[in-house]
């Protein structure tokens, strides 16, 4: 598969979505079947939106802004100091079975895109802070190509090991057992975030079969990457190389996308 030149531009159209007394701006661009593409901490950095142009090669893709609802996206920093209020009224980061209103918001977004878009489904990809939502979202049958990047939350404290967390319910775990949907995963195997339960997690709910786990080598994360860890698999950590290997599981997941939406 054949990437453009980087472009870290974010996405100049947008929209304001408003569903359940939660409102934020969503970034628009591409054509095509539909890919809800949601951001992880600290926000929407550069390589996120890297990423973002990436995928609208292809895609249809949303990119909802879940720290601000203004024309212009919340810059990264700016998202750290608003995640506080973000964790007390719409995201759930700690809890272990809920992950909060904003995944309903997120559920009515996907609906959205697929009625305005069409085709089998949409697309969606979590990361970190997201990565379980993508989860969530498979719960609707709009959804048919869900792609958890490192899900990293919730976190272990050392009074309780939240390793295996989904931040589902078990009846939301028996109807995503029950769904007929493939699901993407991807991490680092010496994420401290994003443990080796909880993909044990994933795949004692959706079947061995149904669960396409990529566990990539910490050696192929980009040098001096933004934490002293291997963790952003797209993003931050992936290196912009034709032949590196996370270019190559980008492109797997392009085509993941493709055959499902």
């Amino acid at each position: 598969m054949t990437f453009s030149p980087a472009d870290t531009t974010p996405f100049a159209d947008h929209f304001r979505f408003d569903r359940g007394g939660i409102e934020h701006s969503v970034f628009v661009k591409g054509e095509g079947p539909g890919v809800l593409l949601m951001h992880e901490l600290p926000g929407m950095m550069p390589e996120f939106w890297r990423l973002a142009n990436w995928l609208s090669e292809h895609f249809t893709v949303w990119a909802p802004d879940l720290f601000g609802n203004d024309s212009s996206h919340t810059p990264a920093k700016q998202g750290l100091l608003t995640l506080k209020a973000c964790i007390s009224r719409e995201i759930h980061l700690f809890a272990d079975n809920d992950p909060g209103p904003i995944t309903q918001w997120l559920r009515a977004l996907a609906q959205e895109l697929h009625q305005r878009v069409g085709g089998n489904g949409v697309g969606t990809i979590g990361m970190c802070m997201t990565g379980n939502f993508a989860l969530t979202l498979a719960l609707d049958p709009w959804v048919t190509a869900p792609v958890v990047s490192q899900p990293g939350i919730p976190g272990s404290t050392p009074f309780k090991n939240r390793d295996g967390g989904l931040q589902m319910t078990s009846s939301e775990k028996g109807q995503l057992a029950g769904r007929d949907v493939d699901v993407m995963g991807l991490r680092f195997d010496g994420d401290k975030f994003c443990k080796a339960a909880r993909f044990d997690a994933i795949r004692s709910v959706i079947g061995e079969d149904r669960f396409f786990e990529n566990v990539l080598p910490d050696s192929a994360r980009k040098p001096n990457g933004r934490l002293k860890f291997p963790h952003s698999v797209l993003t931050t950590d992936l290196v912009d190389e034709k032949d590196s290997v996370t270019k190559q599981k980008l492109a797997e997941v392009i085509t993941f996308l493709k055959s499902r939406v």
